[in-house]
């Protein structure tokens, strides 16, 4: 890499690192913006002018701060992302690694659907397809969506006595409650023949994408799922981790 090159990408690395602090921090100083990005305030001053220049920042008649620029809106409003185009690619990854029925749900309307699936290569295996609704008190990716809301909204979408499905589901809201706060220290949501007798799966959580909420898992048959349940978390754990490297934790 040439040093231009090192130097146009740190110029732009700190560019980002300011806009990002003024979307953490609105109407900031130069002094603030230095001090939350660890940059020189003369540093600041000057990529301010250049991005006040193209309307990503915009510096407020009669006033020091500073805030995003409408540009930064217009452009924003241009973007059309498609989650299941951008999962894909690791959802295929992991199936070739698993084999095993793979769910990608978001949350719509107070549901959980499935918008993505590859289906198990085994002959006995968990049958799923776009379009299924997920009950959120007793799935692993309802759990995992249930984990991304504050207490308050769990607990309306739960209600006070959740409906059984079999003999395993927790009907009892607060237990529940329990359960997900726990689970959000492993990253891992389980439904452990909750929603179905004979059926297991796991789920993990993904980035905002387009400001929704998005879960991923693995299901298969009970049996099979307890000879391969730390291979699946771990598998599930790894892709977590590739698509927040690649995209960040929101898109």
């Amino acid at each position: 890499m040439t040093a231009q090159k090192r130097s146009d990408g740190q110029t732009i690395s700190r560019a980002v690192a300011i806009l990002q602090a003024l979307a953490e921090r609105p109407g900031a100083s130069f002094g603030q913006i230095a001090k939350a990005t660890d940059l020189p305030r003369s540093t600041v001053q000057r990529l301010i002018g250049v991005l006040n220049k193209e309307g990503l920042v915009t510096k407020a008649f009669g006033q020091q701060g500073a805030y995003l620029g409408m540009e930064l809106a217009r452009l924003g409003s241009q973007v059309r992302i498609d989650a299941r185009a951008l999962l894909k690619p690791f959802m295929e990854d992991l199936h070739a690694e698993i084999g095993d029925n793979i769910d990608l749900t978001t949350l719509e309307d107070g549901r959980v659907f499935v918008i993505e699936q590859i289906a198990s290569n085994e002959a006995i295996r968990v049958i799923s397809y776009v379009g299924l609704q997920h009950p959120v008190h007793a799935t692993a990716n309802g759990k995992a969506h249930l984990s991304m809301l504050d207490e308050a909204a769990a607990l309306e979408f739960i209600g006070p006595s959740p409906k059984a499905f079999t003999a395993k589901t927790t009907t009892d809201g607060k237990a529940l409650l329990k359960e997900l706060a726990d689970s959000r220290k492993s990253g891992l949501f389980v439904d452990n023949e909750e929603y179905d007798e004979g059926a297991s799966a796991i789920a993990v959580t993904l980035p905002q994408i387009g400001g929704k909420d998005f879960a991923l898992s693995i299901a298969m048959p009970s049996a099979r799922m307890e000879r391969q349940r730390e291979n699946v978390k771990a598998a599930l754990l790894s892709l977590r981790a590739k698509v927040t490297e690649e995209y960040g934790r929101s898109i």
